[in-house]
């Protein structure tokens, strides 16, 4: 299994992240993505500072927002940071949730639609070509890989089609096999070659001594999301129906929300407790057939995210 590390810039801060992914790298990590929220940080320029700090580690926007910039500027920054990283970049995309774009000020549109005209309009950028009467940018002196953020199956059919990359978040493991196939079947329809697209996925990381102080973190972060209706979707989808029911009923009353969800359900999206438990998890996921999972380090208690990111680097490492 390839083991990365995905930090949440926008509460790490650039100079922390770049740290712990020179760290990572040291610890045979074989990636760095960072995580980019709208409007609260520029995941683009963290990762070209990483770009420039690192000399093997795979690096990454995981993602980068399709509906905050040009995709030819993206384009362009894009060969930029690959050129001095010296070929090592994946091009993480997605549009986020469309309250938070709508609140930023710009304008959702059909996310799938989205993705595929900035890829199509990044990759315009990346073989150096440009519109009539416009200097041309610099050509990428290789092809920079492409991944797609997804959490609906249509999306995930859709990367098969036009992504070089799926990249999935907050899944079980059955929903890793069901979004797994449904990209392999976009992919047979376009005619390509099921495994010319690399699968990615995310999996937020509680790593404390404590199971009890770890469950209580993972609550506090996981029913963020029980409540937004795409993710209560895709848990009810995979088992956990009764549950969003009851996370749906509480409403505001938050304490009634975390206690709806159950130790089940963290196991299976999460990695929660000691980091040998945390690599047990770890290994189911991978005899679920996850090939290259992401660690995504989480506060825990009175601990920092960046704090977490060096626990979890020192002690869920490859080596």
């Amino acid at each position: 299994m390839r083991l990365g590390v995905t930090i949440w810039g926008f509460d790490a801060g650039a100079a922390a992240t770049v740290e712990v992914a020179v760290q990572a790298e040291q610890r045979g990590f074989d990636s760095v993505f960072v995580v980019e929220s709208v409007l609260a940080n520029d995941a683009v320029t963290t990762v070209a500072a990483i770009a420039g700090r690192t000399a093997r580690i795979t690096i990454g926007t995981g993602i980068a927002n399709i509906y905050l910039r040009h995709p030819t500027m993206l384009g362009i920054a894009a060969t930029a940071i690959d050129d001095v990283s010296g070929g090592r970049l994946v091009l993480g995309l997605g549009p986020n949730n469309e309250t938070m774009i709508s609140r930023a000020g710009f304008t959702w549109r059909d996310p799938r639609v989205a993705l595929r005209e900035t890829t199509e309009q990044v990759r315009v950028a990346l073989r150096g070509e440009a519109a009539p009467g416009l200097r041309p940018p610099m050509a990428s002196a290789r092809p920079v890989p492409i991944h797609w953020a997804a959490m609906a199956l249509e999306t995930c059919e859709a990367a098969g089609r036009h992504a070089d990359g799926l990249m999935l978040y907050l899944c079980t493991r059955e929903r890793y096999r069901t979004a797994v196939a449904r990209m392999q079947r976009g992919a047979q329809a376009a005619g390509r070659p099921a495994d010319a697209v690399a699968v990615s996925l995310l999996i937020p990381a509680f790593v404390h001594d404590d199971l009890a102080t770890a469950r209580q973190a993972a609550r506090e972060f996981l029913v963020h999301y029980a409540g937004m209706a795409h993710y209560a979707k895709t848990f009810a989808a995979s088992g956990f129906a009764g549950e969003m029911d009851a996370v749906r009923v509480a409403g505001a009353d938050r304490a009634a929300a975390m206690a709806a969800l159950p130790d089940t359900l963290l196991d299976e999206v999460l990695l929660v407790g000691s980091p040998a438990r945390c690599r047990q998890q770890l290994a189911a996921f991978g005899e679920a057939g996850v090939g290259w999972a992401l660690l995504g380090p989480q506060r825990v208690g009175p601990s920092s995210l960046i704090d977490q990111a060096r626990v979890l680097v020192r002690d869920l490492a490859p080596r």
